[in-house]
């Protein structure tokens, strides 16, 4: 059996494609099967199984548009991902995130957690990266996490400011827990917190 690949992953966009086509054919079908049941069974539409099938066929159509909503989205060119690997040492990354909001969706390929800093590598031609960063950083500050977010669009200065990160400690920020996140640091809340305004 095919082990799924979790949200924030290599990988994680196009499992996350195919899996959700697979659900909205599964939620489809089981509507069509009653309704073509009690039509062989009962010699007709129209019966109350009709109607039952009809409503069961909303969750399905929901889970349609949510198929065509990842369908737009591919997983990261994996040379990319390689360098990244190679010079990201110990910081903790975030790979293929498309982070949503009542506007637009941002598509950034990768985003990494430094103390205070995050910092975002998007080759969409038509992202905005101020305006990505500003999304990424309102949502953490209504988290209560006060973040200095950067999203590049060069991935060769992205890869450098990676590298830089990586053999340096980040300033220190104060932090006394978070009862939310029993037993987790600040970075991995972050990222957790990061992982939850993604697709």
């Amino acid at each position: 059996m095919q082990k799924k690949t979790e949200k924030g992953t290599f990988g994680y966009l196009n499992c996350n494609k195919i899996l959700a086509w697979k659900k909205a054919a599964f939620m489809l079908s089981v509507p069509i099967l009653i309704f073509l049941g009690a039509w062989i069974l009962k010699g007709t539409r129209e019966n109350v199984m009709t109607v039952v099938a009809v409503v069961g066929c909303l969750p399905g159509c929901n889970q349609v548009v949510r198929a065509i909503l990842a369908g737009r989205y591919a997983s990261m060119d994996r040379s990319l991902y390689e360098q990244i690997e190679a010079v990201r040492g110990d910081l903790p990354v975030l790979y293929e995130n498309v982070f949503t909001s009542y506007e637009k969706n941002y598509y950034i390929e990768c985003v990494a957690v430094w103390g205070r800093e995050v910092i975002g590598f998007s080759g969409e031609a038509s992202l905005d990266p101020k305006e990505a960063a500003e999304h990424i950083r309102r949502m953490l500050k209504n988290s209560s996490y006060k973040q200095r977010v950067r999203i590049l669009k060069e991935p060769e200065a992205f890869l450098k400011q990676l590298k830089k990160m990586a053999q340096t400690k980040p300033e220190p920020v104060p932090f006394h827990g978070d009862d939310r996140y029993p037993g987790a640091d600040r970075d991995e809340i972050v990222v957790h917190l990061l992982q939850s305004i993604t697709l």
